[in-house]
């Protein structure tokens, strides 16, 4: 029986919440710190967690997302989600609205709604008597996709609405990134060493539709309404929809505006051109409206277009400027990004001598050369970026630039990751990196030093006692004791666990190293195969190629890691240190799961990172589906999905117990 009490507090957490969502996202302001939305999320779930028969459906607790999905249904629209026909100037604007009131049959200037045209995707809610039932993307206007697991996880959007509310209401708007968010996002991926996003329409397409809702659950996503499929009862204009929406709890943007005529709608367009820059979102033109429903029906619409509304495009941030040069910078992660280098050119609201060229397939793609004359764009918080290259006046350009094959701060080996167009230097003790390389090396996946976090790597970096990994193993208590927030026991407590990792298995040593596209997986392959790391180093291409899972690419990363003198530099003064990693690569009849295909699911008693660990060293190959490629599911309690399907394949499915019985060879018997 829950308490009185315990139902108070969940409920009135739960209102709060959805107020702090709705000042954030509704009204983009804010009363309390991240810090103080995350306790008032926690003690939700820790209410919920404790007393399942508090939780609900429209709870805030349930946006972290489900299993992932094989596809996404269809879903579809009645009415259609119709496209925009679009104006480029005042005079193309001002035949449009000829038209209306030529087609009204009235002298008097049309008002209209101009609302900022948001750079997102087109996604429909559909709420059922208040709550959120469905959603879908536009698709091709009559078909879309069904996201509803992804869309219940956006935080903006409102699972129960406000007021109450009967029958079917169908919302339509967009799905954005705010810049600070965005922004957010991307020096988080950063950190991670993950790719950053280019810019926030694709991020915001692309993370809407993954197939696994807890991908989207992590991406801080925003939902603005600009309408709804049907007009409400009682609702007769754009503005009233938008103070409708609003009122149940529905974000709508506060920069839409009312304007009568034509001269009105122009000076709207340039005040809101004008204004872009300082808008908590990316906007790329304004929609203009008929504002009354009755004009828009009375208008009706194409098969394509209403003839009720148009979208008017800002001029694009650009400018022309010369290209200087190309220059590669090393980020934190290592990985390498061509910039240009440019005349200074003032372009979207500032003065820009550098912009991104992304990687080597865009520079490639543009064909720009140092001495062209270039295109700059700048849009919204994006950062300047070579849009394309105007050639030379001259015709006579300069050589395309030849991506480094070493890096230009260490010249240690550069390698570009499968399936990726990044390019990262491989060397570990690399000065760029070497911040990120500490505390990759001590990360639970990697050697697992308990301590070493990124606030010590860094001290440690900036304060010149470690220039090279292996220089963890030459500290001493009096230098680690020195660093802020360390003391005599924190010191004693790293030395030891720098001393224990000296005795880490061949596969995490491999995974400490960072070599791009070479993570826990692969190095469990390689583990597997090599029984030690001076077999490892010995190796040659083809022998890595010879086991599944590794193909061209990581193969010849792995062979230039290990015989270019920089990074095989490194190996050797980790070997000096004190390390000699073993693997399991001693005989295959020590391997009593190899060459089978396992999956685990439900609730196992060891964690999941060390079973897996244990499943690769048998000789088993671990992985995320189940599939007609699967050997065998080992399944806990509250198994769900994975167990259903692993069911309709007829595949064995085998208790925890039994697994750890045919690790030592068991074999079931």
């Amino acid at each position: 029986m829950i308490s009185e009490r315990v139902k108070a507090e969940a409920a009135k957490l739960r209102e709060k919440i959805r107020y702090h969502n709705r000042l954030y996202y509704a009204e983009d302001r804010t009363e309390i710190s991240d810090g103080e939305y995350d306790a008032l999320m926690q003690r939700l779930i820790e209410l919920e967690s404790r007393c399942p028969e508090l939780a609900s459906e429209d709870s805030p607790t349930h946006r972290v997302g489900s299993q992932p999905l094989s596809r996404f249904p269809s879903i579809l629209w009645d009415p259609p989600m119709l496209s925009l026909d679009n104006v480029f100037s005042a005079e193309e604007f001002g035949e449009f609205d000829r038209r209306i009131r030529h087609e009204l049959k009235s002298e008097d200037d049309p008002v209209y709604s101009v609302e900022p045209k948001l750079d997102g995707l087109a996604v429909a809610l559909i709420y059922q008597d208040g709550v959120l039932l469905r959603a879908g993307t536009r698709g091709d206007g009559s078909d879309g996709e069904d996201v509803t697991p992804n869309v219940r996880t956006l935080r903006s959007i409102p699972l129960k609405l406000s007021s109450d509310l009967s029958g079917n209401l169908v919302v339509r708007g967009e799905v954005i990134f705010r810049k600070n968010d965005f922004q957010k996002m991307n020096r988080d991926r950063e950190s991670r060493g993950l790719e950053l996003f280019v810019n926030p329409r694709n991020a915001a397409s692309g993370s809407l539709r993954q197939l696994s809702s807890r991908i989207t659950a992590t991406r801080p996503l925003s939902f603005i309404a600009y309408g709804t499929a049907l007009w409400p009862d009682g609702i007769t204009s754009q503005h009233s929809l938008f103070d409708f929406l609003g009122r149940l709890g529905i974000p709508v943007n506060p920069y839409n505006l009312v304007c009568r005529g034509a001269h009105e709608v122009e000076k709207a367009y340039h005040k809101l051109e004008q204004k872009r820059d300082e808008m908590p979102w990316q906007i790329d033109g304004v929609v203009i409206k008929l504002n009354e429903a009755s004009l828009q029906a009375k208008m009706g619409t194409l098969s394509r277009y209403p003839r009720w509304a148009a979208a008017w495009k800002f001029r694009a941030e650009e400018a022309v400027t010369r290209l200087i040069d190309i220059e590669i910078q090393v980020g934190r992660t290592g990985k390498l990004t061509p910039v240009a280098r440019l005349e200074p050119v003032f372009v979207g609201g500032v003065t820009v001598s550098s912009a991104t060229l992304h990687n080597e397939d865009e520079l490639l793609r543009k064909d720009v050369r140092p001495g062209d004359m270039v295109i700059v764009r700048r849009a919204g918080d994006v950062i300047p970026e070579v849009a394309r290259s105007l050639g030379r006046s001259d015709s006579k350009r300069g050589k395309r630039f030849e991506f480094p094959v070493n890096c230009p701060v260490c010249r240690g080996p550069v390698a570009r990751e499968e399936d990726a167009s990044a390019h990262r230097c491989m060397n570990p003790s690399c000065p760029a990196k070497l911040r990120q390389s500490l505390f990759h090396w001590g990360a639970r996946d990697a050697l697992d030093i308990e301590g070493l976090g990124s606030k010590l790597s860094e001290q440690l970096v900036d304060k010149g006692m470690v220039g090279d990994v292996s220089d963890l193993y030459r500290l001493s208590r009096p230098q680690l004791a020195s660093l802020d927030r360390m003391g005599g026991k924190s010191a004693d407590n790293l030395l030891s666990e720098l001393r224990n990792s000296l005795s880490v298995n061949l596969q995490r040593f491999i995974t400490g190293l960072g070599i791009p596209g070479i993570g826990r997986t692969v190095s469990g392959l390689l583990s597997g195969r090599f029984s030690d790391l001076h077999k490892l180093m010995r190796a040659d291409v083809d022998e890595f190629l010879a086991i599944e899972g590794i193909g061209p690419v990581l193969a010849d990363n792995l062979y230039r890691f290990f015989h270019e003198k920089i990074t095989r530099d490194v190996v050797n003064r980790l070997l000096n240190a004190g390390f000699n990693p073993k693997g399991s690569g001693t005989d295959d009849g020590d391997k009593p799961l190899l060459g089978l295909t396992v999956v685990f699911t439900g609730g196992i008693s060891i964690p999941r990172s060390e079973v897996r660990i244990m499943a690769e060293k048998a000789g088993a190959k671990v992985t995320g589906n189940v599939s007609e490629r699967t050997d065998f599911v080992v399944a806990g309690p509250g198994a769900g999905d994975k167990l259903r399907k692993a069911r309709e394949l007829g595949l064995e499915i085998i208790s925890e117990d039994e697994f750890l019985r045919r690790m030592i060879g068991d074999g079931g018997n």
